[in-house]
């Protein structure tokens, strides 16, 4: 199995109520397909280097998970047709590197 980080941004005008089931769909999304959930930051509503559909300000949420690619696939077909997302990204996660002291 593969590492993702999944970025997405939403509008920050939506309720938190929705927020958080937006981001549940996500979870159920990825773990339908195969995948496992690793971590789930929420970072919050944060200012846009440019706005976005008349947006300056952006709810963002990072998901770590690994699982096979054609999660990805149905991730973004899900995002394109979701009015409520703004930006997302889907990358590879690097590998976590141990600081030595």
């Amino acid at each position: 199995m593969t590492a993702y980080d999944l970025l997405f941004i939403t509008k920050p005008e939506l309720e938190e109520t929705a927020q958080k089931e937006l981001i549940e769909k996500v979870k159920a999304l990825i773990e339908a397909g195969g995948g496992k959930i690793e971590t789930v930051d929420i970072w919050g509503k944060k200012d846009l280097a440019t706005p976005i559909e008349k947006a300056n300000q952006g709810y963002y949420v990072l998901i770590k998970y690994t699982g096979p690619g054609t999660i990805n696939k149905e991730i973004e077909a899900r995002f394109k047709i979701n009015e409520n997302i703004l930006r997302y990204m889907v990358t590879l996660s690097l590998p976590e590197v141990e600081a030595k002291a």
